[in-house]
This record gives C-alpha cells, structure tokens and sequence, in this order.
C-alpha cells in the first residue's frame, strides 16, 4: 500500500473514532439526564408521601367511642348509630364522669316512638313519681335493652344511678328518712339536675351533675326524666321539652316519651360503614356490623 493510501486509511479510521466517542459521550448524558430526571421525581415522590402522612395524622380516622364525644370530635360529628331490632338508630356521643369513670354516655338522638306513662298510680303517698319499677324504667331496662344485639348489650355497663328514695318523693322528710338511693341499670332516662343547670338546688336536689350537652341536643317532645317533682307529691314527676325544665312538673299518668341512655367503654371500637346509608359513610360499633 502506498502512503498515501495509508494516510487516507488512518484518517478514516480516526474519524470513525472520533465520532463513536462523540455518540457514546451523548448516550452517557441522555443516560444521566433520565436519571436526575428520575431521581427528581422518586423526590417529588417521597415530598408528596411525607405531605399525604402529615395530612393523615391531622384527619386520623376515629377508632374509638371516645374519639367522637362531645368536646373531643371536632369537626367530626358526635353520632354512632346503635341496632334497635336490626334498624340503626343515632345516638349522641357525650362525656360524663357522671356514672363512672372510663365511660361514655350515650343518648339516643330522638325520642323513642311510643308514648308511656310514668306509673299508672297518682294516689298521693303511693310513690307514683318514685323511679324504680315505673313504666318507663321497667321499658328501658327490659324492652328497650333487648333490642339491642347479643354483642351491644354485652358491652353495655350495667352502672349505679343515683336517685331519690321513695320516702323522699312521698313528701316524708327528716333524719329517718333517707333522701337518695342508689340502684344500677343497663338503660334509663336522666335526672332533671343532669338536665338543668339551676343555680338555686340544694344538694339534696342533686341526683346526677349537669350535662350541658344534653342541651345541645333538644327534641321537640315531652320527655320524661326519672325525677320527681321536687314538691314532696308523689303524683307529680320531672319533664323536658325542647331543652327547657323550667315548666318541668306533670302528672305521673300523663303519657309523653322516654329519651333512652346507657354507658359504654370509652374505648369501644367503631368503624365507619354504610351498613346504614348507601351514599354515606356514618360510624357505628364494630359489634354492630
């Protein structure tokens, strides 16, 4: 081969060199481009991860009854529903050391749909404004409560309620005669002092502290309370209506509605579902499902 023939050869070859190097150098950084690229967006990945955590911790989900009382829920309604004879029925999820500690008070949210009378007895010195074994205890405690499910009434707290003795509300008054009463119950009506924050009762009035929740939630219904009427005549007992006690007196036979309540550990487990409403999800226990 001549040299000049070698020359054009080596020139070539050089060439080609030259730009296999060049392609090469623009692989590398197509290579590396994709990677920032990628790196960039596993970032971006992780920030939005991080932020959707941070959102999760702020709106967590509720997982127990308590998580839901009144003053505890924020912007989440205070409402579970309860299975009254395989129908979910709202109740009102409320705070109260009133009959224990570790305890929720549950208050349905609605009057029960059955008028009832107190007792069936308005002789005077008979104790027909006393609670116990009244019409609307007996249907709390026995009809009422089972109509709740196996498992809710198992988790229902069989608690001590305070009230007045029979003595107390058949006007008999003095050393002798005791003024209160402790019984325990599944499910019962609340007291008027539970109702009525009435800076004049005496402590011999006092059968539950005040609830002011209790207020929040009227109903636009007479309702009985398990209190008499505070005047010494069995044949007068306690009634609210649409939050006000203040014209609370009326006869024992006199037939108006029973707004049910019962306790439940603070920690009882809830869920939400739509085991109640299709196109909404509401909470109820997980008992309930």
């Amino acid at each position: 081969m001549r040299p000049n023939g070698i020359k054009q050869e080596f020139k070539r070859v050089f060439f080609l060199i030259v730009l296999f190097v060049i392609l090469l150098m623009i692989i590398v950084l197509i290579l590396i481009k994709l990677k920032n690229n990628n790196s960039q967006q596993s970032i971006s990945n992780i920030d939005n991860t991080i932020s959707d955590s941070e959102l999760l911790v702020l709106l967590k989900s509720p997982k127990a009854i308590s998580d839901i009382a009144c003053g505890n829920s924020g912007e989440i309604e205070s409402r579970v529903y309860v299975r009254e004879n395989n129908n979910y029925v709202p109740y009102i999820v409320i705070k109260t050391e009133n009959y224990g500690e570790d305890l929720v008070l549950l208050m349905r949210e609605e009057v029960f749909p059955k008028e009832m009378m107190f007792r069936d007895c308005n002789s005077f010195g008979a104790g027909g404004s006393y609670y116990p074994g009244s019409i609307i205890d007996d249907f709390a405690e026995k009809e009422l409560y089972e109509m709740y499910s196996d498992a809710m009434q198992d988790m229902i707290r069989y608690v001590p309620v305070k009230i007045h003795t029979k003595d107390y509300v058949s006007g008999l008054i003095g050393k002798k005669y005791k003024v209160f009463e402790t019984i325990y119950r599944h499910v019962f009506s609340l007291a008027l002092s539970e109702c009525n924050n009435y800076e004049l009762y005496t402590s011999e009035d006092i059968e539950g502290d005040f609830i002011s929740e209790v207020l929040d939630y009227p109903v636009n219904k007479y309702v009985w309370l398990r209190s008499d009427a505070y005047g010494g005549d069995d044949t007068w007992a306690s009634q609210i209506f649409n939050g006000s006690v203040l014209s609370n007196r009326i006869t024992t036979v006199a037939e108006q509605y029973v707004r049910p309540v019962f306790l439940v550990p603070a920690n009882a487990k809830i869920n939400k579902s739509r085991n109640v409403f299709k196109d909404n999800e509401v909470y109820i226990f997980s008992v309930d499902e």
